[in-house]
């Protein structure tokens, strides 16, 4: 990796979530991870233990990594080793996101998102005799 000087002159933002990673300058690994459980109930009821990460695959079972199905051919040339940047506008960062200005060398993100929704079931109408 080569390396080299940046230059921020303004940086606007406005939220970096969980796991995220606002990076000025090199870094040679970046390693981001979230694993979030959304629940929303219309009645606001929850019980210690009840969602965990572990009663869920989707958090435990590994992921795959994938595989190039190309080969990369990349010739880079730096003939000046400043980056300089004006302004940069990043009004939010979700989970496991990376804003980087700079050079890295690796980067590994991941973010499991389960949604749970439980709503309550309206009573069936009953019909009117007549």
């Amino acid at each position: 990796m080569q390396r080299r000087t940046s230059h921020v002159k303004k940086l606007n933002s406005l939220s970096i979530d969980t796991s995220s990673v606002l990076q000025i300058g090199d870094s040679q690994e970046v390693n981001a991870q979230s694993n979030i459980l959304a629940v929303q109930r219309e009645k606001a009821i929850f019980y210690q233990h009840e969602f965990e990460f572990a009663d869920y695959d989707m958090f435990i079972a590994p992921l795959a990594v994938p595989g190039s199905t190309e080969p990369i051919c990349i010739d880079t040339f730096h003939d000046c080793p400043h980056i300089h940047v004006k302004k940069v506008n990043v009004p939010f960062a979700a989970a496991s996101s990376v804003v980087h200005i700079g050079s890295t060398d690796c980067l590994t993100l991941e973010t499991r998102v389960k949604n749970i929704r439980h709503l309550l079931r309206d009573e069936p109408k009953q019909e009117r005799r007549k």
